[in-house]
């Protein structure tokens, strides 16, 4: 949320809902203005998938925490909320999101690839979240997650685009306000979910209900939910761990390089097979763009995706060098890199299990770092240093919302 406060998506919406806000309840993470409860909701979690660089659930894509925290850090300013209060809601918000997805992806269930799973999913679990702050009763919870159903939205078609970031965010604003609906008597159906023409017969071309509460309260599901290393879609990492290790070989040279070969996981290439990005929105999702300006660079953070990087000539040349194929045998977190130079030098790398992948999750000091790079993009070092102190605190916090209050740009 720091790190995308003030992008060009976040801005625009911010100008949008501003003038018609209900009044100064909640705080803008990064920034010293206030909103409306469901409007601070939805541009913080605008900011949080700004520049793609939230987390993911790998077995359906989905990218729950900024859904879920966006209307929990609203509600805690306008309701008492602890600390330990806010992290079970947080817990429990991104485990139904989490499960709700799976029933719509994961094996058995045959899914349909075109949908947008987070705004899908998201609505379902920021409402979970919120009805459990509440303390909704059973009936009005049950209520509250159908309601959010119905609000689920959200294709693929509008990747690379302002919606990218902007379906999450509706999502998270329509989970926050199901909620507060069915606290108020407003129903849905009780089989909303699963029932005939319901949620999984929609998003799904077959559902598997099981997914959902399959050893609920003793498996957790979001502990596959993992923190991302790159600032772009989770399917292109494992290549970019695979660029950054031949960066760092002996007689390896970006001006050199004659062709590289990737083989990638199919669902790599269904999302992310753009070779000419024309913009640093469509170059998120560019499996080409991101691999080209690893290579030159060295890196693969922010400055790697923005518009400077997207016209530079050097990565536009490297990208026209690319030849990407998808593969059956090589995992979602895996990737085959082969780089070729004029000089006769090639490297080839294999990446088994990207970083921020289960088997490779980030560790904390990689967490910490990436999370004072985004802070010190809205805030000075000193204050981004307190930030991260104070969520680390989270669990002894007696008033949740003192971590909104401190993260104003």
């Amino acid at each position: 949320m720091l790190g995308g406060a003030h992008h060009d998506a976040v801005e625009r919406t911010f100008r949008t809902v501003a003038p018609l806000s209900g009044g100064p309840q909640a705080h803008v993470i990064g920034r010293t203005e206030t909103l409306g409860l469901l409007d601070a909701t939805m541009v913080n979690c605008q900011a949080s998938a700004a520049h793609a660089f939230d987390d993911t659930h790998l077995a359906t894509v989905i990218h729950p925490a900024g859904p879920i925290a966006g209307p929990l850090l609203a509600e805690a300013e306008r309701t008492a909320t602890t600390g330990a209060e806010f992290l079970t809601a947080l817990a429990i918000g991104i485990e139904i999101a989490c499960r709700a997805a799976s029933m719509l992806m994961t094996p058995p269930a045959e899914p349909e690839l075109g949908w947008y799973m987070t705004g899908i999913a998201c609505p379902i679990g920021a409402a979970a979240a919120i009805a459990h702050l509440r303390g909704l009763s059973e009936d009005h919870t049950v209520m509250a997650l159908g309601l959010a159903a119905t609000e689920s939205a959200g294709f693929r078609q509008t990747h690379g685009s302002m919606c990218t970031s902007l379906v999450p965010a509706q999502a998270a604003r329509a989970g926050y306000l199901a909620a507060l609906l069915a606290e108020q008597g407003v129903t849905a159906k009780e089989e909303t979910l699963e029932g005939a023409r319901g949620f999984a017969d929609s998003f799904a071309a077959k559902a598997h209900l099981p997914h959902a509460t399959d050893g609920l309260g003793e498996r957790w599901e979001m502990q596959a939910n993992m923190a991302k290393p790159y600032p772009c879609g989770i399917v292109i990492h494992p290549a970019l761990d695979g660029c950054l290790e031949i960066t760092r070989q002996p007689g390896f040279n970006a001006a050199k390089i004659t062709r590289v070969s990737l083989s990638v996981d199919p669902l790599c290439l269904y999302l992310c097979d753009r070779p000419t990005p024309p913009d640093s929105q469509l170059a998120q999702v560019s499996l080409q763009h991101w691999v080209a300006a690893t290579l030159v660079r060295g890196a693969a953070g922010i400055a790697e995706g923005n518009e400077a990087a997207v016209a530079d000539p050097d990565i536009q040349a490297v990208r026209g060098r690319i030849e990407a194929k998808p593969d059956e045998k090589v995992g979602r977190a895996s990737a085959i890199v082969r780089v070729e130079q004029s000089d006769g030098a090639s490297f080839e790398h294999h990446v088994d299990h990207g970083i921020g992948s289960l088997e490779r999750p980030m560790s904390p000091a990689q967490l910490d770092a990436k999370f004072m790079a985004q802070a010190l993009m809205a805030l000075p070092e000193a204050d981004a240093t307190a930030v991260l102190q104070r969520c680390k605190d989270m669990p002894q916090l007696k008033n949740a919302a003192d971590v909104a209050k401190v993260m104003m740009g």
